[in-house]
């Protein structure tokens, strides 16, 4: 044995390396495949029950949306921790008005809901589409800049 040992020593250390690497590849894909169903939201919703979303306050929300002059289409969503706002004004409407009415529907909200759940609204009509966003722990709403595209004419240089 010890003649083996002696001859072979970097192959039989080398063998025992590759076979302790293939022993824990083989428990991680075991653990990895074989683990149980979790969420795909993982532990972030655990609390969720404790801070409800029904289906009345949806319906109260978009009924005092409506109730603001200009507001043509309301839908509320919820999803995960997100709750999706969407707002279809009529053309008349500004975008610093419809931003307003956006912003001042948060107050719709309990402050149990606001500090749990992101808010996103979509608010658009046929001149503009904006997009705003906030964040649990803001107490603001950041609006994206509503850039126009405006494509560039080719012109020929010959």
């Amino acid at each position: 044995m010890k003649k083996l040992w002696r001859e072979n020593r970097v192959l039989m250390l080398l063998l025992s390396i590759l076979l302790i690497c293939f022993i824990a590849i083989v428990c991680v894909a075991i653990t990895f495949f074989y683990s149980k169903n979790v969420s795909n939201y993982g532990s972030r919703l655990d609390d969720i029950d404790k801070h409800p979303i029904t289906e009345k306050f949806k319906n109260e929300y978009e009924d005092a949306v409506y109730e603001n002059d200009g507001v043509a289409k309301v839908k509320i969503n919820t999803k995960g921790r997100v709750i999706y706002v969407h707002i279809k004004f009529e053309d008349e409407v500004s975008l610093e008005d419809a931003k307003s009415i956006a912003y001042n529907s948060l107050e719709l909200f309990d402050e149990d809901i606001l500090s749990y759940y992101d808010i996103n609204f979509a608010v658009k009509n046929s001149e503009f589409l904006v997009y705003g966003a906030k964040n649990s722990i803001t107490d603001h709403v950041s609006w994206n800049n509503n850039t126009e595209i405006i494509e560039e004419e080719e012109t020929d240089e010959n």
